[in-house]
């Protein structure tokens, strides 16, 4: 079937904004009802942002989305200061009527307390002076409630925690549920029983843990100390109470043995002799972790042995427990947030404030720790995420921040019925972790610890899919986790912020939680694509379901920028066959994060598979310096994206678009059209572990791994210099001379550098995978210098197409590349694909 795809999607794209006099609240209410927008635009001077602030939400719902709960959770960009403008939230249906009118708020988000039908909808927000006075108006948004839509309203935080038992355990493991894990303990769950026992028998032997003492470092000259000692300080925290504690209270839990008990009422005892400041302190993120890994562990902890603690006991750790609340609570006001909610480590704290309310549910604090938790949880959180289930800042910080999502979400579920797995992107998350991850992988692109391969985290990627397998009743998913049952890799990843004790007790907790046991199957009609527009991310696949043989393609240009855990790498892409990486992402955050290595090398363009422009790579730490996929289609046997990436590079680039065609079973076609303002010098970059084996003369090398190749040809119109080289551009030990493990082994650089400088710039590559003496896909030159392809996939189907180098097609279109393929049986499979420059 011939198709003519010409498909634009818009990503995260924020409405324009209005700005209001300040005039008597009901009368300019009125009157902005009914003025034109371009006369709404000229009034006023506290005016909502036209564009993302640094670290700023993403407001939602975004313009005509479609979304599947109702309410949905809103949230917006402040308009002026804090305590000098506050807000007003209005909700009117297809028809005009105010359905909702929130209160006026301090804060910028809001979950109205009642369901709204499926149907169209527009919301907007006033912002008011501390007198009530408007001072603008947020220009109304359309969206759409689904038919299907799951209910999720707001519910007061005092009814939720009223719903809290009143005795211990209340998280996870409540009433009949601990009844029915023990009576199971020796007959279906006794092989995490004794896996349980071990990891609890050896946490016995941990000594009570010496208070970090990274402080001590103040002078500047000292902070890669610091950061040494730090990180040092952390790991012992979270290995002991995350790794060791928790796994003895759960012990205790299931057991009875006072042992265990015991030996956790130590350490927590231990602890309340440390202040909340200093090494404690949530308040730095730099150096926030030692606080925030006991969070994590101690509810858990302290709900699990609750019966052992003397009256005296409960009110001294319930007390010190109730300040570390406190402070996390403290630290999202002080750092705003709902408002902006881009910093990573901010990521955890609604979680664990859930957890804290319903585990000191009794304390005078509960209820605006669930307060807070429930808003963010319902509105911003998670801001790495996109509602399709993507995970921005990478496979290794979407399974660490996930993991601890369960406990306070499922705990919230099970102790007051409120569903937040119900959210669209916790629904969909586990997909992206089947898609955009092979289960035999040696890298895990993108972000940080994207050269770490799978198997250091196919533990803890098994037990988060087994989890949703049972959430979501998903035999696919459950079928999936039995994959990666041989790439378990029981040494330690250096690069993790998370040691095998901690893992192995998330584990263990987890195959409590799932109990259930589904009958894996691999799925049926799987679509061998998937794109995550909310992060950017295009996954294909040439075998999904079989992945020794599969030939995977990521694919990346995202609306969140080079910030966080995320690199400076849009448009950029790697390439594995079978889980062997043949284009990769080069260097390793080594020896730790923020280190030299790290922040001048591995984040940076120069280190990924895209583009350098006049020997630059794109901007760092700019959110805003950003790209989105702009296309994306997937047939049985081709699959397209297209990347937009101009703004992460600035002037003079004034456009970027890359696209990737993958034509199975073998064949990627990669196509970048670059403008500027000037002309520029361009650098097509790619990377691979083994040497590359050079032709220049015919412009192409290969890519070899293992038994794996990949010959790539490379085309420009003025010709393109090809040179490698295995040399790190930085010592990896660079200002960390102290650290003793060994540097990164050698990788390989290419650089296909073009001949001629322009203000337009085309480099077609064409990658044959594994292929036969002759490549199944080849391109010859037509006498105007295009690209003409052509090729036979044996026993599937023959290929033919055409690129369109100079920018003008001959036959009057505006295709710059036209893709036949003529399967064997079926009809044809058309791809007509306009430039980029012209399309957009």
């Amino acid at each position: 079937m011939k198709d003519h795809m010409k498909v634009k999607m818009d990503i995260h794209k924020q409405p324009e904004t209005g700005t209001g006099d300040k005039i008597i609240l009901a009368l300019l209410a009125a009157l902005f009802a009914i003025l034109p927008l371009g006369i709404r635009a000229q009034v006023g001077s506290n005016a909502f942002p036209a564009v993302q602030p640094k670290n700023g939400n993403f407001n939602h719902p975004s313009a005509g989305e479609v979304v599947d709960v109702s309410p949905p959770g809103f949230c917006w960009w402040r308009a002026g200061n804090r305590d000098q403008v506050f807000y007003r939230l209005h909700v009117k249906n297809e028809e005009g009527q105010e359905l909702f009118v929130s209160e006026i708020l301090d804060e910028t988000a809001c979950v109205p307390p009642l369901v709204f039908p499926a149907g169209s909808y527009t919301w907007t927000v006033d912002a008011l002076s501390p007198d009530g006075e408007l001072l603008s108006v947020r220009e109304p948004s359309p969206f759409t409630i689904a038919e299907d839509a799951v209910p999720l309203p707001w519910i007061d935080p005092s009814e939720l925690l009223g719903r809290v038992p009143e005795s211990h355990p209340r998280l996870l493991f409540t009433g009949e549920k601990l009844a029915e894990i023990r009576g199971e303990l020796h007959s279906s769950l006794q092989e995490p029983y004794s896996n349980l026992l071990r990891i609890a028998a050896a946490a016995l032997e941990m000594p009570l843990v010496e208070k970090p003492d990274f402080d001590k470092y103040t002078n500047r000259s000292e902070y890669a100390a610091k950061r040494t000692a730090y990180r040092t300080g952390y790991h012992q925290v979270g290995d002991t109470y995350i790794g060791g504690v928790v796994s003895m209270a759960l012990t205790y839990l299931l057991s009875g043995e006072e042992q265990y008990g015991e030996a956790v009422k130590a350490h927590l005892l231990h602890l309340t002799g440390w202040e909340m400041d200093g090494i404690m302190s949530v308040q730095d993120p730099k150096f926030d972790e030692v606080g925030l890994r006991l969070a994590r562990a101690l509810p858990q902890a302290y709900d699990w042995t609750y019966d052992i603690y003397t009256a005296e006991e409960q009110e001294r750790i319930e007390h010190w427990m109730a300040g570390l609340a406190d402070s996390m609570l403290i630290r999202m006001e002080r750092r705003d947030f709902l408002f902006t909610s881009g910093e990573s480590h901010d990521g955890r704290v609604p979680g664990y404030l859930l957890e804290f309310s319903i585990a000191l549910a009794d304390r005078p604090g509960a209820v605006a720790w669930m307060d807070y938790g429930m808003k963010a949880a319902l509105t911003v959180f998670p801001h790495w995420a996109g509602s399709d289930g993507g995970w921005a800042e990478g496979l290794s910080y979407a399974l660490q921040y996930n993991e601890r999502f369960i406990t306070p979400l499922q705990s919230v579920y099970e102790a007051t019925g409120y569903n937040l797995w119900q959210k669209p992107f916790f629904r969909k998350f586990p997909y992206f972790l089947t898609y955009c991850t092979s289960p035999v992988g040696e890298i895990t692109p993108f972000g940080d610890s994207e050269d770490q391969p799978v198997s250091t985290k196919a533990e803890k990627l098994g037990t988060m899919l087994l989890f949703y397998a049972i959430t979501n009743n998903d035999s696919g998913l459950r079928w999936w986790v039995d994959l990666l049952a041989g790439e378990i890799d029981a040494g330690e990843d250096e690069e993790q912020d998370e040691s095998e004790a901690i893992v192995n007790t998330a584990s263990a907790i987890g195959s409590f939680m799932s109990r259930e046991d589904i009958r894996p199957e691999p799925p049926a009609n799987l679509s061998p694509d998937m794109v995550f527009n909310g992060i950017g991310w295009v996954a294909m696949h040439s075998d999904l379901l079989h992945a020794d043989q599969d030939l995977m393609l990521l694919f990346k240009s995202s609306p969140f920028g080079p910030v966080s855990h995320s690199h400076l790498d849009q448009n950029s892409f790697a390439v594995m066959k079978g889980g062997a990486a043949l284009a990769l992402p080069a260097g390793s955050r080594y020896p730790q994060h923020g280190s030299p290595f790290h922040t001048r090398y591995t984040r940076l363009t120069q280190a990924h598979n895209t583009l350098l422009v006049n020997g630059n790579g794109q901007i760092d730490r700019d959110g805003k310096a950003n790209g989105a996929i702009a296309a994306f289609n997937s047939m049985p046997h081709l699959a397209y994206a297209l990347g937009e990436a101009a703004k992460s590079y600035g002037d003079p680039v004034q456009d970027f678009g890359r696209h990737v065609i993958m034509i199975r079973p073998s064949t990627i076609l990669v196509v970048d059209e670059l403008e500027a303002s000037e002309p520029v010098e361009v650098e097509w970059l790619m990377h691979g572990k083994e040497k590359f084996i050079l032709d220049t003369g015919s412009q192409s090398f290969i890519s070899t791994r293992g038994p794996h190749r990949m010959k790539v040809e490379l085309f420009s119109p003025g010709g393109i210099e090809l040179s490698q080289d295995s040399a790190w551009p930085i010592d990896p030990k660079e200002g960390y001379p102290m650290v003793t493990t060994d540097s990164p082994a050698p990788q390989w650089h290419l650089t296909g550098k073009l001949n001629t400088p322009g203000t337009r710039s085309v480099v077609v590559a064409l990658m044959n995978v594994d292929p036969a003496e002759d490549s199944p896909i080849r391109i010859r030159k037509d006498p105007e210098g295009n690209l003409l392809l052509s090729g036979k996939f044996e026993g599937e189907g023959t290929v033919e197409g055409r690129i369109i180098m100079d920018g003008s097609a001959p036959d009057g279109t505006d295709n710059l590349i036209q893709i036949t393929y003529h399967p064997l049986e079926g009809e044809d499979e058309v791809m007509n694909i306009p430039s980029y420059q012209i399309d957009k």
